[in-house]
């Protein structure tokens, strides 16, 4: 399923998130109006709706949440600007969600494993000093090595390079249309 309005809601808060524009804060009050129904962007993949929502959503939630320090206030620029290797990876996710392709990449959880523990992993980590919690964190780590196996990972989210390219010709930037929030 494609929601083509919370997709272009999503960009077009990621794009003002990225380049500076609004702060941390004022991003998550956006998304939770416009994206996510009330969840903050670390909580959505509890909502129930998640089920049943545009695969995008969450990935891209996930992707954002990663983006600043949610334990302030401020905005991504001087010393919390993004790198440019970042911006690209946005600029792409930013490009897909304009798009009405399925998103075909499987599910990956990138939350630390420790935010899974139940209490009794949370004693083993303890009790083994975090030898248990290197081992989960070595796990993701090699499960995240297959996941991008997937396709072709420089191009997430797209996931066929045809398609990558075929948007990048259609510029769609560059036809004068404007987002209606």
């Amino acid at each position: 399923m494609i929601d083509k309005d919370r997709r272009k809601k999503l960009a077009f808060h990621l794009r003002h998130l990225s380049i500076g524009l609004i702060s941390n804060d004022e991003f998550e009050s956006n998304i939770i109006d416009d994206v996510t129904n009330g969840w903050l962007p670390e909580q959505y993949y509890k909502a129930k709706v998640t089920n049943f929502d545009d695969p995008i959503i969450e990935p891209m939630l996930m992707l954002c949440w990663d983006l600043y320090d949610d334990t302030r206030n401020h905005r991504l620029i001087k010393n919390d600007k993004l790198s440019d290797k970042s911006l690209k990876i946005i600029a792409r996710c930013i490009l897909f969600l304009q798009t009405e392709l399925e998103y075909e990449w499987p599910y990956f959880d990138t939350r630390s494993p420790i935010t899974k523990f139940s209490l009794s992993e949370l004693v083993l980590c303890i009790l083994t000093l975090g030898i248990y919690y290197r081992v989960k964190r070595k796990e993701l780590e090699e499960a995240y090595l297959e996941f991008q196996k997937f396709g072709n990972y420089e191009i997430w989210p797209f996931l066929k390079i045809e398609d990558y390219e075929s948007t990048l010709k259609l510029r769609p930037f560059l036809k004068g249309n404007k987002m209606n929030t």
